[in-house]
């Protein structure tokens, strides 16, 4: 005699016997990434992830950090119940980097010991002002020797730039530029001059440029060298 009860019926209703249903917060996001597209270096992008509990728990966000200390993040409320909303606020500062980035948060709930979710900011940060070569490497010097290096500055941006004033710590050293004022796609070379001194046993200094750049306004150039003996 049939009973009418399929097989694949009973073991349905024996699995949902043996496996409890998941419980608890969950944090859906809009976005798990933002994507600002480009920004000139020096500026700061901010965003802010908004997000829904969609579990049946309230959510205790113990945690919010970044990738680098270039991203700060904070959390608009730390407990959110069931159906509430909530925001992460990010803000990236590109003054350190230039080219494609990509910067994480990491959102820990409750004593979790690794991050619930992952979110990112990323996009391309467009250098204005770019410098040849990055690093002044002196190499070996000797004291009371001349030694005259050059790095030239380009104005990639789309504004003019005028340089404003050229500095370094290092003793004996002296630097010299050619313009001051640089127009879109203008180069300037600069020439630093160091002598060392018989006390030095290395150069290890930076050259500073000020600008009136709408973007990143100053300019490091590390210098470094060995005194010969």
């Amino acid at each position: 005699m049939k009973t009418g009860i399929s097989l694949t019926t009973i073991l349905a209703a024996v699995l949902s016997l043996a496996v409890p249903a998941m419980a608890g917060p969950q944090l859906t996001f809009d976005k798990n990434v933002f994507d600002f597209h480009s920004v000139v270096q020096g500026k700061t992008v901010s965003h802010s992830f908004t997000f829904r509990n969609t579990g049946d728990a309230p959510a205790t966000i113990t945690r919010v950090s970044s990738s680098c200390g270039c991203t700060v993040a904070n959390v608009s409320d730390k407990v959110i119940p069931p159906g509430k909303s909530g925001a992460i606020k990010a803000a990236f500062d590109s003054s350190d980097f230039y080219g494609p980035v990509s910067k994480d948060v990491f959102v820990y709930l409750g004593d979790q010991q690794k991050p619930a979710y992952i979110l990112s900011m990323k996009g391309l940060v467009v250098e204005e002002l770019v410098i040849t070569p990055r690093q002044i490497n002196l190499g070996s010097v000797k004291a009371g020797v001349r030694k005259e290096v050059t790095v030239v500055m380009e104005n990639k941006g789309n504004k003019t730039v005028k340089i404003t004033s050229l500095k370094t710590e290092l003793p004996q050293t002296t630097i010299s530029s050619g313009k001051k004022t640089l127009k879109p796609g203008e180069k300037t070379s600069i020439k630093i001059t160091v002598i060392p001194r018989t006390d030095n046993r290395f150069v290890n200094g930076y050259l500073t440029i000020s600008t009136n750049s709408q973007g990143k306004v100053e300019k490091t150039v590390p210098i470094f060298g060995v005194l010969a003996k």
